[in-house]
């Protein structure tokens, strides 16, 4: 007797269903996508009881006729593909043409339709996959579609749905996400018959992220755009002292359809890496336009996810811009900061569009290098800093005359800051430096501060400037597992100044170090490195520049409790003032606090 049959459509859309649809907020994923899929100028979402009572999206698309209403709810039945060739080259966000068969299959569904030029509807009811009706009927064009008592057959799954807060948290994250991608779109949420959002159509992205994101968050996001012939990026960017405590403010669409997808997020990080804390995320609004052939979004089951077929040219493209973006919003933050104003014949820098090279960007381009030099080009108009004197770890030698026209009396970033033209009042405990300003006292972090400007020069310089040949090569004995380890890293701290070769087994010669850390002992470097840096084989080589980067940063740097004579103060504020970021140590943690003559007189109840 045969063990093998095959499965009823109605197990089998339960099955399907399982993948699908797992819970309220997926269903609302599916049933919004269709509606844009339609065409709709308006789409309303209807909710009971966070969606495990009813979910119900009204729009008023295109619509369909009877005979297309009734075969929707077939497996594998669609209208967005009809070959392979479609499929590799998809521009909907629905084609698969599973959702609405598997929804039917675990809920009590009822489909309403009507084409525009048609004199009647089609009312279609389905219980557990099950035909229940089907009947004319009168309704306005466009679709209905009503889903009761989700999982009401099924109460395995439906235990394991979450309260109605849990739930509605959920739907209100995947409604805003949708809602941002398509601002020709009038959406609105409805929770228990009271309006929870109403977001009316809106001329462009600005307008449509003040409506999801709020007006007053908005403010100080940054427009950015890319074009390259293979990809266009556009969006909105933070500055660095805007941050999350989770990445549900990274909003991620690929040609319109909204991704969470790893190897994305990890660009958008990467473009902060040394500008916000660990565990800290920014505000970032990123679409991205792809040749739909350079990029596969059947790879999930709820299309969440996607693959490039090109991932590291694509990926420092998107690291790429939003660090352009982040140039463009100043490059030092929008942090309240000692600052000169603007003078009369300077204006702020415009927000343009720019290009990026099509070809995958090198190694020395870690961190700005590639962007600045290519600034004649570009609109955004960074200064090239002149070389920094390298100070050692234990003694900061004072700093010599710049050039007249290091420093210009105006900015047009506006947002600079010039410690080393303030006073310098002393240190506090050995590991604040104390500033006075026009209208407070300036703390400065003298350990971040050091760590910002090596790191800074170690990503600045190429291997050639940055390196500084040992009067004596040294020879380094390590473990099996740190070999291996440090052989993966020799062509990356290469690109910071260090040049290693392999002796034979466990065995390392030390030619050069980065000149910033001469006075280091080279093996205890290395050492510390291997002792603390972060080993991830898929990490993308800028990201191990990064982290190497910081992890010297932070070992070369002076130590907090560290006595500094006043020409050393002087020096290091000097060359802080030539970083890219003065807000932040390249961990992102802030190297500086301002306490206001305001804030000062309140302690002392002088108002």
């Amino acid at each position: 007797m045969s063990r093998i049959t095959i499965l009823p459509d109605t197990l089998c859309n339960q099955i399907a269903a399982g993948e699908v649809v797992e819970r309220p907020a997926a269903v609302v994923k599916e049933l919004v996508e269709n509606s844009i899929d339609a065409g709709s100028r308006k789409i309303s979402l209807n909710l009971l009881q966070g969606g495990r009572k009813e979910i119900r999206v009204v729009d008023n698309g295109v619509g369909m006729d009877p005979d297309d209403a009734l075969l929707a709810l077939e497996r594998h039945a669609t209208s967005k593909i009809k070959t392979l060739d479609d499929l590799q080259a998809i521009h909907s966000l629905g084609f698969r043409g599973e959702a609405l068969p598997s929804i039917a299959a675990v809920s009590r569904f009822e489909l309403t339709t009507r084409e525009a030029d048609a004199l009647s509807g089609r009312l279609i009811r389905v219980e557990s996959g099950i035909l229940r009706d089907i009947r004319e009927t009168g309704c306005p064009p466009g679709t209905m579609i009503t889903v009761r008592d989700l999982f009401y057959n099924i109460p395995a799954r439906r235990k394991f749905l979450r309260s109605v807060e849990t739930e509605m948290a959920h739907i209100g994250d995947q409604f805003l996400r949708l809602a941002m991608a398509h601002p020709e779109i009038h959406f609105q949420l409805t929770h228990q018959e009271r309006l929870q959002y109403d977001f009316p159509r809106a001329g462009d992205l600005i307008q449509r992220a003040g409506q999801v994101l709020g007006f007053d968050k908005i403010k100080k996001l940054k427009p950015f755009s890319v074009q390259t012939p293979s990809i266009r990026l556009e969006g909105l960017v933070s500055p660095p002292d805007v941050q999350r405590a989770s990445g549900h403010s990274l909003f991620v669409y690929v040609n319109g359809r909204p991704v969470w997808d790893r190897t994305v997020n990890r660009a958008i990080l990467g473009a902060y890496d040394s500008m916000l804390p660990k565990g800290k995320f920014p505000m970032v609004v990123l679409f991205m336009e792809i040749q739909p052939d350079l990029v596969d979004v059947n790879v999930h089951p709820t299309k969440r996810e996607v693959r490039f077929r090109n991932p590291g040219e694509i990926l420092e493209t998107v690291r790429n811009a939003l660090l352009k973006g982040l140039l463009d919003s100043g490059r030092r933050g929008s942090l309240d900061a000692p600052q000169r104003p603007l003078s009369s014949h300077e204006q702020p820098l415009p927000q343009r569009s720019y290009c990026l090279r099509e070809t995958q960007v090198s190694l020395e381009d870690l961190l700005l290098r590639q962007i600045e030099r290519e600034s004649s080009s570009s609109p955004v108009q960074v200064k090239a800093f002149p070389d920094m004197a390298p100070p050692a770890a234990h003694m900061l030698s004072p700093l010599e005359d710049s050039e007249p026209d290091a420093f210009p009396e105006e900015s047009a970033s506006g947002g600079e800051m010039f410690f080393s033209r303030l006073p310098v009042l002393g240190q506090l405990a050995n590991s604040y430096i104390l500033l006075e300003s026009s209208d407070g006292l300036i703390l400065v972090d003298q350990h971040a501060a050091h760590e910002r400007v090596i790191y800074d020069r170690l990503c600045a310089d190429g291997p050639q400037e940055a390196g500084q040949r040992l009067m004596q090569s040294v020879v380094l004995e390590l473990l099996p597992k740190e070999a291996l380890m440090l052989k993966r890293w020799i062509p990356s701290l290469r690109e910071i100044g260090f040049e290693i070769e392999s002796f034979g087994g466990n065995s390392f010669v030390i030619h050069t170090v980065p000149a910033i850390l001469s006075n280091h002992s080279p093996d205890v470097l290395i050492r510390e490195l291997l002792e603390t840096a972060h080993e991830d084989e898929d990490a993308p080589r800028w990201d191990l520049l990064a982290g190497l980067a910081k992890t010297a940063s932070c070992h070369g740097a002076i130590r907090a409790g560290q006595k500094l004579r006043t020409e050393e103060i002087h020096h290091l504020l000097e060359t802080l003032d030539r970083t890219r970021i003065s807000a932040t140590c390249p961990h992102g943690r802030p190297l500086w606090f301002k306490l206001t003559l305001d804030e000062i007189a309140r302690l002392f109840h002088r108002t």
